[in-house]
């Protein structure tokens, strides 16, 4: 056979998922490692490894790939096919399209890990025939992909609908992942729910509140993970919905940005963070959307593609190729 499979990679923060799947997009084998970032040029190895143990698995020969494509985070070059220091990947540069272009001698696309996930959606998801449509991820940062009037919005560079990086704190009072402050990933994405936390806890007034959050978190943050607000609020501590509630409210005003930006008919959103807490991160936002967007509220839903839609819109952007 000839030219008839796709590998998508998904360059997450924390994995790095691979699949290989045939011309219809159907996946045939899929695989994961944690991320490795010891050198600029680990990343694309371990995507050319998983990739050809897959080929193996599947009976597809390496001439048999038509394309690949990459989705991660950015910033990025996507004509250069290359990461340019990444916000949640500590390395200044990582190659991926050359070096993978040279190992399977085919075509390879880089594309924003936002983007490659609204395309899923509209193609496997609930944004089938949805022409306005928005994607938003709140995991370990907060990114997007949207596609207006069909089109699909990717940006000169690739790094079109980092939403995640839209001001909502006129303030400054946190650092975001990329150096800059005052933005939404800065206060509401996995990495910077902790220090969102701590900085709630010194500004509260805290000696009429009996909080077992309050009690094991007051003075030490090392160990606290965004899971842990969020166990402390199902558990009915009062603090802790203080907090989330705070988190809707600024989520909401992201939400309206981006309403208001692109003007969806649907928003659909996945990552970590949400997929893990679906109701105390979408019901305080929708509670409160309206109050910051003069923009008809969009229907908003997390997605039914769970954690694989960046994966499978890597496929679906290799299957152009």
């Amino acid at each position: 056979m000839k030219n008839t499979s796709v590998l998508g990679a998904d360059v997450g923060a924390t994995w790095v998922r691979v699949a290989i799947s045939d011309s219809s997009g159907k996946v045939l084998a899929k695989d994961k490692e944690p991320i490795d970032i010891s050198s600029s040029m680990g990343i694309s190895t371990q995507i050319e490894t998983i990739g050809k143990k897959l080929c193996r698995q599947t009976g597809c020969g390496i001439e048999d790939l038509s394309g690949i494509g990459i989705a991660s985070a950015g910033p990025m070059n996507r004509k250069k096919g290359k990461l340019v220091s990444p916000s949640n990947i500590p390395l200044d540069e990582v190659p991926l399209a050359d070096p993978l272009e040279k190992s399977f001698n085919t075509g390879v696309e880089l594309i924003n890990d936002g983007v490659s996930a609204v395309l899923a959606e509209s193609k496997y998801g609930a944004g089938e025939g949805h022409d306005n449509l928005v994607y938003i991820t709140i995991s370990t940062g907060i990114g997007g992909g949207v596609i207006v009037d069909g089109n699909l919005l990717i940006g000169k560079n690739g790094n079109a609908a980092e939403v995640g990086h839209f001001t909502i704190d006129e303030a400054e009072k946190l650092k975001c992942g990329c150096g800059r402050r005052g933005h939404w990933e800065a206060f509401c994405s996995g990495s910077n729910i902790p220090g969102f936390v701590e900085m709630k806890l010194r500004e509260i007034d805290l000696s009429d509140i009996n909080s077992p959050l309050k009690a094991d978190k007051k003075n030490d943050f090392r160990d606290f993970h965004p899971r842990d607000l969020f166990e402390y609020a199902r558990a009915g501590d009062d603090l802790a919905l203080e907090l989330v509630e705070e988190i809707g409210r600024l989520n909401a005003i992201g939400f309206a940005t981006v309403t208001e930006a692109y003007d969806p008919e649907l928003i659909t959103v996945g990552g970590g963070v949400a997929l893990n807490n679906p109701e105390l991160i979408l019901e305080p936002m929708k509670e409160k959307i309206a109050n910051h967007t003069q923009n008809e509220v969009p229907e908003i839903i997390i997605t039914p593609l769970e954690e694989e839609n960046v994966l499978y819109g890597a496929i679906a952007r290799a299957l152009t190729l």
